[in-house]
C-alpha cells in the first residue's frame, strides 16, 4: 500500500484513497474470480467434447479426419467446412499482451508523477486493443464453418464470443481510463485504479492464451471410435 495514499482524501466521499482501493480490489477480485469461472467452464467443456466425439460429431463436416471418427454418421457429400486456422488465436493474444504492456507502463509512469506517461500509456493500450476487436470479429466472421458444423464449432465459437465481450469491456474501461487522466482524476495520488485495470488485463492475457491452447492443441479429436448413442426423433401422433 502506498503511505500518502491513506492521506488523500478522495473529492467524491471524503474518505481516504486507501479505503477505496481496498473495496475496488476486492471487486476486481471478485469479478476476475467470476470471469474465469466463465472461461475455466467453456474450457473443461472444450476439452470433455473434444476427448469424447460423441457420435462421430466433434469435427467440422468436410474437415480432414478417419472415417472411423465420422462413424458413417456424415452425408457422403459434406459441405465445405474445416478446422479454424491457429494463427489468428496467437497474433490476437499478443495484441492484448501488448495492451497489457502498454497499460503497465502507463501505471508505472503515473506512479512516478508522469501524467503524461500515463495518458500515453493508455492512449496505446487502447489503440491495441481496438485492433484486437476487428481482429477478433474478422476472424469469428471469417471462420470456415457455423455453429451447427459439430461441437468443435460450437465449442470455438462460444470461446471467440466470450473473447470479443470481454475486448468491448476493456475498451471501455481503457476509454474511460483514459478520460479520468485528462481529467485530472486519476494522478500520483489516486494510482490504485489504472493499477487494477492493469491487473484486470494480466487475467485477459491469460484467458486468451488458455483459448490459444485449445484451439491448437485440441483440434482432432484423439477418439477415433467414438460412442454412439444413437439419435432422437420425435413419435408420431
Amino acid at each position: 500500500m502506498n503511505d500518502d495514499s491513506a492521506q488523500v482524501l478522495a473529492p467524491t466521499t471524503g474518505e481516504p484513497i486507501s479505503t477505496i482501493q481496498r473495496r475496488a480490489k476486492a471487486g476486481l477480485w471478485g469479478l476476475v474470480v467470476m470471469d474465469a469461472a466463465g472461461t475455466l467452464a467453456v474450457v473443461v467443456a472444450y476439452a470433455y467434447l473434444w476427448s469424447l466425439n460423441v457420435n462421430g460429431g466433434w469435427a467440422p463436416p468436410g474437415a480432414s479426419i478417419k472415417p472411423s471418427e465420422t462413424d458413417e454418421l456424415l452425408p457422403s457429400s459434406p459441405p465445405k467446412a474445416s478446422f479454424a486456422a491457429e494463427w489468428p488465436f496467437w497474433m490476437i493474444l499478443l495484441l492484448v499482451c501488448l495492451s497489457t504492456l502498454a497499460m503497465w507502463f502507463g501505471y508505472k509512469e503515473l506512479k512516478r508523477g508522469n501524467n503524461a506517461g500515463m495518458i500515453v500509456g493508455t492512449t496505446s493500450a487502447s489503440i491495441i486493443t481496438v485492433i484486437a476487436l476487428i481482429a477478433q470479429w474478422l476472424q469469428i466472421s471469417t471462420f470456415p464453418f457455423a455453429a451447427s458444423d459439430g461441437s468443435y464449432a460450437s465449442a470455438v465459437l462460444l470461446l471467440c464470443a466470450g473473447n470479443l465481450f470481454n475486448l468491448l469491456i476493456l475498451i471501455f474501461l481503457q476509454l474511460g481510463m483514459l478520460t479520468r487522466t485528462r481529467k485530472g482524476l486519476v494522478t500520483r495520488a489516486v494510482w490504485y485504479q489504472p493499477q487494477i485495470l492493469s491487473y484486470w488485463m494480466v487475467w485477459l492475457c491469460i484467458a486468451f492464451f488458455l483459448g490459444a491452447l485449445c484451439t491448437t492443441f485440441m483440434v482432432e479429436s484423439p477418439n477415433v471410435e467414438p460412442a454412439i448413442f444413437g439419435t432422437f426423433q420425435q413419435d408420431s401422433a
